[in-house]
């Protein structure tokens, strides 16, 4: 800054003392020659002249260095070197090195991938004022990674990157809002998100509307904002809103067509709930001609993706022989998918095929081994199987507690 005002004092004193045609060379530090070339697109000089500045210490162009490498732009892309010298200027103060370099640490790039130095820059440059470094700290608080979740801190960040322009910040900052028990807080800040364009923030203004969180129900607003972002596109309002129109709900007349049309587009945009639904639509023929195998088909095509319920409900169908012949061998595949998936249900069944010997040889020890595993995820229904199992048994299972 001093060498800024004393070139200017100088430029103002030769402009007075000489004569208008006379010509004067103004002086142009590295650093400036360097910015100057960037702006015209020479990165070749503005490598050149920010090398110089940089070596002699200029943190602003060691940060400009550090980015030429980082995006490739008059050399070739390195990340060791943009690492090097984005450290050199974060560790002087800039704040935009002190971000890009969080960015490589929590990327891996240049450098072995270190979330909490990461995160650890991120908070140099947010307490600075940084709001691109405010938000990426406030997603690592948010989902603990690198540092200890602290949702409080996270949504202190959100707020101020959202304050400073980085609207990305107000449909997490509402998530957050809402698992701190702040529902009418959370509904405005996904107004916010909404009109700033998140899709996701209508549905979910919508679904807010429709059961009255944080706002006074009111279906007709609920409808609006569900419907914008299903013509928008987005599989989760598509979905919701074709159930609605299956239902009659949100002040609409039952429409099954339209209904099942919705969800079939939802389902075809690869959003496995849709593709779930459809099945238990053409399973129970709402509103439409019931149809099992076309059921199992789309039960089949939703497990293919990983899905838990579906493996498994795949596996009950087939082992019942529900829209199509039984097959218990393929069931069990089914089921021991499922179970990998973390399916309690999965657990269960196979935990029955064991007890019953049904098609394998009985197992008390490994029914029990999956009744247990079923019950620590939630499924209270085997807490009974296993009782039975472990009458008069000394299996591992039996005691854990």
């Amino acid at each position: 800054m001093k060498r800024t005002l004393l070139a200017l004092a100088l430029t103002l004193q030769l402009s007075a003392a000489a004569p208008a045609h006379a010509q004067f060379g103004l002086f142009k530090s590295a650093f400036v020659k360097g910015e100057e070339a960037y702006e015209k697109k020479d990165f070749e000089a503005a490598h050149k002249h920010w090398s110089k500045a940089a070596n002699k210490g200029e943190p602003k162009a060691q940060y400009r260095l550090g980015r030429l490498y980082d995006r490739g732009e008059g050399v070739e892309e390195d990340a060791e070197q943009a690492l090097l010298w984005y450290t050199k200027a974060a560790e002087q103060g800039v704040q935009e090195a002190q971000t890009n370099l969080g960015v490589l640490y929590d990327t891996g790039r240049g450098t072995e991938e270190d979330n909490a130095e990461a995160a650890r820059w991120f908070r140099e440059a947010a307490s600075a004022g940084n709001k691109v470094a405010q938000y990426n700290l406030a997603l690592m608080l948010d989902n603990g990674d690198g540092v200890p979740v602290n949702k409080a801190q996270a949504a202190a960040l959100y707020r101020q990157a959202g304050e400073q322009g980085i609207t990305l910040a107000f449909l997490p900052h509402a998530r957050i809002l809402d698992q701190l028990g702040k529902p009418a807080a959370a509904f405005e800040k996904y107004e916010q998100a909404a009109q700033a364009g998140s899709v996701e923030a209508f549905y979910i203004l919508g679904v807010k509307l429709q059961i009255g969180s944080g706002v006074e129900v009111d279906p007709a607003a609920a409808l609006e904002n569900i419907r914008k972002a299903a013509d928008a596109g987005y599989p989760k309002a598509m979905q919701h809103l074709g159930v609605a129109m299956l239902k009659g709900e949100l002040g609409m007349d039952i429409n099954a067509e339209a209904g099942i049309a919705l969800v079939e587009a939802a389902a075809q945009t690869g959003f496995i709930p849709a593709i779930i639904d459809l099945a238990m639509i053409y399973d129970t023929g709402n509103g439409v001609e019931q149809d099992r195998t076309k059921a199992l088909g789309y039960l089949q095509t939703a497990a293919q993706m990983g899905d838990p319920v579906a493996l498994n409900a795949t596996g009950e169908r087939l082992l019942m022989g529900v829209g199509t012949e039984s097959d218990p061998q393929t069931a069990m595949e089914y089921f021991v998918a499922g179970i990998r998936a973390g399916s309690p249900m999965a657990m269960y069944n196979v935990g029955q095929i064991y007890q019953a010997g049904l098609g394998v040889e009985p197992n008390l020890e490994e029914a029990a081994k999956l009744y247990r595993a079923a019950l620590d995820l939630g499924l209270r229904r085997a807490q009974d199987k296993l009782v039975v199992v472990c009458e008069g048994q000394t299996f591992p299972a039996c005691f854990k507690r």
